[in-house]
């Protein structure tokens, strides 16, 4: 009689394993799914803010370069775009986004620039804001593609 529970128990044991197993395996695939998704839906998100502030960084730049005095009505979309990096960025993608609208606000208020004078800012890493930008954001992205 001993034999027949003993078997019961091991059968009934071993359908508990498999079900919790079971359970457990597609719990953990389930919620790496789901952080695969959300990680994907977040640099997509970023990708999309970023990529709208540089255009708005090179439509500045040119305005900048090309007319005389500052018009703040320029200014509404990039300082929109650049609050919505405050609040998703990190500490050096934001630096590099003050940096660059600093940039552009300086040329506006700074004398205009000859031909020769554009090329070498252009040129020049140093002062190439906008390229400094997009790095600190392509750094960004792929640190959230790792993680």
């Amino acid at each position: 009689m001993n034999l027949a529970y003993l078997s019961t128990v091991s059968a009934l044991a071993g359908t508990v394993i498999g079900g919790v197993t079971t359970f457990a395996t597609s719990w953990l695939t389930h919620t790496a799914q789901v952080k695969s998704a959300r990680l994907a839906a977040e640099r997509a998100r970023r990708e999309e803010l970023y990529g709208r502030y540089a255009e708005e960084l090179a439509l500045l730049y040119s305005f900048a370069l090309g007319e005389e005095g500052l018009s703040y009505s320029k200014l509404v979309t990039i300082t929109g775009l650049r609050g919505r990096i405050i609040l998703l960025a990190t500490p050096a993608v934001i630096e590099s986004a003050e940096r660059a609208v600093n940039l552009i606000i300086d040329l506006y208020q700074g004398p205009r620039l000859t031909r020769e004078e554009v090329r070498q800012r252009i040129e020049n890493k140093s002062l190439n804001a906008i390229g400094e930008f997009a790095r600190c954001c392509r750094e960004e992205l792929i640190a959230l593609r790792l993680v």
